[in-house]
């Protein structure tokens, strides 16, 4: 049986958008083994894609820091006799442990210094973002897929019964019985956010019309959000902030009316379970939608009107969290909510 180990190690949305390459491989070989070798917090993620038949944690900043780290990865990766793996976020340590590890076919980018320990290269540039990820991940099985699908691959992320049911338990402790959209202000400083008014302004138009709020996001925004929810005195806003795991996350989402949200895992989550999103996005790159934005919600991703049509973000005059917060105008933020209620 054919074996394949899919490689992605970083954040959320990027390992959900390297999942649609999942398709034209089984496509191709109907019978082969798949693996993903991935971190820790994105297991969830994969753990009920059922063409994934293992997933490998990757663990960087424990047993698999440095060199001796990597060799240990290499020895995991050799016992496990892949035919071929495919990197699609280049890293010399994992690079060289595919190398190490005696893989017949590794197949990544040809731009880095260490690309020459790869079997196979594909030339492609990501930061210029002249297409979007999932286009830049279908292009590294071209040494592999000759015929690949000229249309972006959706995917749809299964969610488990048991989880939805305990969602459910968690939404009726709060009283929330009835459609909600869920709003989550933070992105982890990744991208270019709104402003706190902005999100203020968000969640009082999404309240004024009955429908009730859902705040969520880490612990570590449990204070930004919860300073939101005072500014209003209705019942119709409930803080989840920190009380989710990933997979409860996925469940409440696929639940949901809408998302409202920046450039952020939960915006490729949402779309993944078929749940509409407002997604706000600065237009620079790096962080254009052209490359980011949510596969089944181009239409509902809002950006500012800027009057430089190669404005990037090393050049912006507002700062990385300025873009959104100084060029978006309430008008289009009514729009945007227009898509959900």
């Amino acid at each position: 049986m054919r074996k394949i180990l899919l490689i992605r190690t970083d954040r959320i949305g990027d390992t959900l958008l390297t999942l649609p390459v999942v398709k034209p491989i089984k496509e191709k070989w109907p019978h082969c083994k798949i693996d993903f070798l991935a971190r820790r917090y994105t297991h969830p993620i994969l753990e009920n894609v059922k063409e994934i038949s293992q997933i490998l944690n990757y663990d960087p900043e424990g047993v698999h820091r440095g060199i001796r780290g990597h060799k240990l990865l290499a020895t995991e990766i050799q016992q496990q006799d892949y035919e071929i793996a495919i990197l699609f976020y280049p890293r010399i340590g994992l690079t060289f442990a595919l190398w190490r590890a005696g893989v017949p076919r590794r197949i990544g980018t040809s731009h880095r210094w260490y690309s020459f320990l790869l079997t196979d290269r594909v030339h492609q540039s990501r930061s210029e973002c002249l297409k979007h990820e999932v286009e830049y991940n279908l292009d590294l099985l071209k040494p592999l897929i000759q015929d690949l699908p000229r249309e972006i691959l959706q995917f749809r992320l299964a969610v488990p019964e048991t989880t939805k049911r305990e969602v459910q338990v968690i939404l009726t402790a709060n009283n929330i019985l009835r459609k909600y959209i869920v709003v989550h202000p933070g992105n982890g400083d990744s991208a270019p956010n709104l402003s706190r008014d902005q999100y203020r302004t968000l969640i009082q138009q999404i309240s004024l019309s009955g429908m009730r709020v859902v705040l969520t996001g880490l612990n570590s925004e449990k204070e930004y959000n919860e300073s939101l929810k005072s500014d209003f005195s209705t019942n119709n806003i409930i803080d989840l902030t920190g009380t989710l795991n990933l997979e409860q996350m996925i469940a409440l989402l696929s639940e949901a009316c809408g998302l409202i949200t920046t450039s952020t895992g939960p915006a490729h989550i949402a779309s993944a379970v078929g749940t509409p999103v407002a997604a706000f996005y600065c237009p620079a790159i790096p962080h254009t939608p052209d490359r980011w934005g949510p596969l089944e919600n181009s239409e509902r991703v809002t950006t500012p009107k800027l009057t430089n049509s190669h404005c990037q973000m090393k050049q912006c005059p507002y700062g990385t969290h300025g873009c959104l917060a100084t060029c978006l105008q309430d008008v289009q933020i009514s729009q945007a909510l227009n898509y959900l209620l």
